[in-house]
């Protein structure tokens, strides 16, 4: 694989993603759960929170700085808390941040020499430290594919039971 393979798995997972989220209100988007805890935001939050910080890692990795661990303490804790700071902004600002991010990523990326990638170890395929980004966004798809089968099911049993009634 190489770097333009590389930059376009992560641009097919996230034309994916915006797929499946297309023709969502920003009600649902922003209340309807998609897991125990987390609604649709959260789960873009989460996204836009990771590829900022894979952003801030091939940035200080391009002018030369020391990047340490991908986070300092569980990925859960982390995961927690990056959704946490942005729960109280409106959707609008975490779909900016979520599609701003990944458009900086890509761009920073898009930069980098072919011959190389940024945090290694080897080259544009799955031994790379980076690989993740390649399925980050195709990862949550199941649990939007779940939340629209559910509304599908409950609009059918409203309209099931809208027409009992007539």
């Amino acid at each position: 694989m190489d770097k333009a393979e590389f930059l376009e798995r992560i641009r097919t997972g996230r034309q994916k993603l915006n797929e499946a989220l297309s023709g969502l209100t920003e009600d649902q988007i922003a209340n309807d759960l998609v897991t125990p805890q987390w609604a649709l935001r959260d789960m873009l939050a989460h996204l836009a929170a990771w590829q900022g910080e894979a952003l801030r890692w091939v940035e200080q990795t391009a002018h030369g700085e020391e990047v340490g661990p991908l986070v300092n303490e569980s990925v859960d804790v982390w995961n927690a808390r990056r959704v946490e700071e942005r729960r109280r902004l409106p959707v609008v600002e975490v779909m900016q941040e979520f599609n701003e991010n990944h458009d900086h990523l890509l761009a920073a990326l898009g930069q980098w020499p072919s011959e190389t990638i940024p945090l290694g170890p080897g080259g544009w395929d799955e031994t790379a430290n980076l690989w993740w980004l390649t399925e980050h966004d195709e990862e949550h798809l199941p649990m939007i594919a779940d939340y629209r089968r559910r509304l599908a099911a409950s609009a059918e049993s409203s309209a099931e039971t809208a027409t009992g009634r007539e």
